[in-house]
C-alpha cells in the first residue's frame, strides 16, 4: 500500500496506469487516499471499518474537489463513524454517489454553517422544518426554481412573510456555497425575488409591556419562560441563549461564553452575567446532556418551537405584536437609556463593526470587562425594579 505526504504538488505528479486504477494512502490521515483510473481519473478515498467489516467512502473527484476539502470530509465522516453512523450507506453528502438535497444540506451545515455563521442554529431549524421535508430525497441538482417558488408561498400562505425571505436567503447562501465547492451545478434561487417587503422594525417594550410578559414567562416555565427572561436579561441571540451549554457558564467567574464565540481575527465574545441571570441558570433543572435546553425530540439539539410558546406568552399576558427579537433590541434600548455608549453596547451584543482600525475600533478594544458587567448589572436591576410586582421564576 503506496504512501505518500499529500500536497497539490505530490498529487500533480502521480501519472496514471497504464491499465486499472492506482492508490496511495495518505501518511497524515490513516484510510485517507487518493484512487487513479488508467483514464486520469482522480477520486478521493476513505477507507475504514463498520461492524468489523471494511468499507470504502468515495468522497468526490480531484480537483473538482480540493485536497483542503477532501480531508476536512474525511474528518467529518470519521466523526460520524464514531457516532455510529456509516456514511458509506446513508448516501450523504460525503458519499460519491447521487447527493441528495438532505446530504448536501447536511454538508452545507457541517461544512459551511457551523464554521463561519453564529446562526447556524436558525439555518439548522430552517432546513430541518421546511427544506428537508419538501425536497430531503430528491437530487440536489433537480431541485429547480419551480420548487423554491412554491416553497417560499407555502411559507407566505403560513402567514410568516419575513420568514420566507429568510428561507430564500438560506437557499440562496446554500446553493452559492454548493457552486463554489462543486457539488451542485446550478443555483435553483438565481432570479427568484424575495416574496415579501420588509420594513425596518424598532420595536421596543413598555415598562408595564415587560410586568406583564415576566409574569407570563413565570408561569410557562420550563423552557421558553426562561429563555425569554434570559434574553431580556442579557441581550443576546434567541439562537445563542437556546443553544446554552453548561459547560460555557462560568458560575466562579460569572461569565458566559457561547459556543463559536471565537472569530477569525481572534476576537472572543464574554458576557459577564448579572445576579439575576445567574439566578436563573443557577435554578435550571440539569439535564443528561450538554445543552441546558434540549429539544424533547432529539437532546443533541437545542429546544425549538418559539412561535408557539410565543402565542402561549400573548395569551397568558395580553401582550401582542412582539417577537423574541424585540427582547434584545429593548435591552440594548434600555442600556442605552442608562448611558451605556454605543461602543460598549457593539461588544455586549456581539455587533461586530468593519470600522476596525480607526477610532471607534480603539474604543471598543478600550472597554473592559468590567464595563460591561457594570453595564449589564444595572440593566437586571432596572428589569428587576420594574418586575418586583411578579411572581417569583419556578424552575
Amino acid at each position: 500500500m503506496a504512501r505518500k505526504r499529500f500536497t497539490d504538488t505530490s498529487i500533480a505528479g502521480l501519472k496514471p496506469p497504464v491499465e486499472g486504477r492506482a492508490e496511495y494512502w495518505d501518511e497524515e490521515l490513516p484510510g485517507f487516499g487518493l484512487r487513479i483510473t488508467a483514464s486520469g481519473t482522480r477520486s478521493w478515498q476513505l477507507m475504514y471499518r463498520k461492524n468489523a467489516r471494511k468499507r470504502r467512502l468515495t468522497l468526490g473527484n480531484y480537483p473538482a474537489l480540493s485536497l483542503k476539502l477532501a480531508r476536512e470530509a474525511a474528518h467529518e465522516a470519521l466523526r460520524a463513524i464514531k457516532r455510529g453512523q456509516d456514511p458509506a450507506t446513508e448516501r450523504s453528502a460525503l458519499t460519491g454517489g447521487p447527493l441528495t438535497f438532505e446530504g448536501f444540506a447536511r454538508a452545507y451545515l457541517e461544512r459551511y454553517s457551523k464554521r463561519h455563521k453564529r446562526s447556524w442554529r436558525a439555518d439548522q431549524a430552517m432546513i430541518d422544518n421546511d427544506l428537508i421535508k419538501a425536497w430531503g430525497r430528491r437530487p440536489a441538482d433537480a431541485i429547480a426554481r419551480r420548487d423554491v417558488i412554491a416553497l417560499l408561498e407555502d411559507v407566505m400562505a403560513r402567514g410568516h412573510p419575513y420568514a420566507a425571505n429568510r428561507r430564500l436567503a438560506l437557499i440562496r447562501k446554500m446553493f452559492a456555497w454548493g457552486l463554489e465547492v462543486d457539488l451542485i451545478s446550478a443555483s435553483p434561487a438565481t432570479g427568484v425575488s424575495a416574496p415579501a417587503r420588509e420594513a425596518t422594525r424598532t420595536r421596543t417594550l413598555t415598562d408595564d409591556e415587560i410586568a406583564a410578559l415576566w409574569q407570563a414567562w413565570t408561569a410557562m416555565g420550563w423552557p421558553y419562560g426562561f429563555i425569554f427572561k434570559l434574553i431580556l436579561l442579557t441581550a443576546q441571540r434567541r439562537s445563542d441563549i437556546a443553544g446554552l451549554r453548561l459547560e460555557d457558564i462560568g458560575f466562579t467567574s460569572q461569565i458566559w461564553t457561547p459556543p463559536r464565540a471565537r472569530s477569525d481575527d481572534g476576537h472572543v465574545h464574554e458576557l459577564p452575567l448579572a445576579p439575576g441571570a445567574l439566578e436563573i441558570l443557577a435554578s435550571l433543572p440539569r439535564t443528561k446532556g450538554p445543552l441546558v435546553f434540549p429539544s424533547p425530540a432529539d437532546r443533541s439539539r437545542p429546544v425549538s418551537g418559539f412561535s408557539k410558546a410565543s402565542e402561549r406568552a400573548i395569551r397568558l399576558s395580553g401582550i401582542r405584536d412582539w417577537r423574541t427579537q424585540d427582547l434584545r433590541r429593548t435591552a440594548a434600548v434600555g442600556m442605552a437609556r442608562l448611558g451605556v455608549r454605543p461602543e460598549l453596547l457593539d461588544q455586549i451584543l456581539n455587533v461586530r463593526t468593519k470600522a476596525s482600525p480607526g477610532l471607534r475600533g480603539v474604543y471598543q478594544l478600550a472597554s473592559t470587562a468590567q464595563e460591561k458587567r457594570q453595564a449589564l448589572e444595572a440593566w437586571a436591576q432596572t428589569v428587576a425594579t420594574i418586575t418586583q410586582d411578579a411572581a417569583p421564576h419556578q424552575p
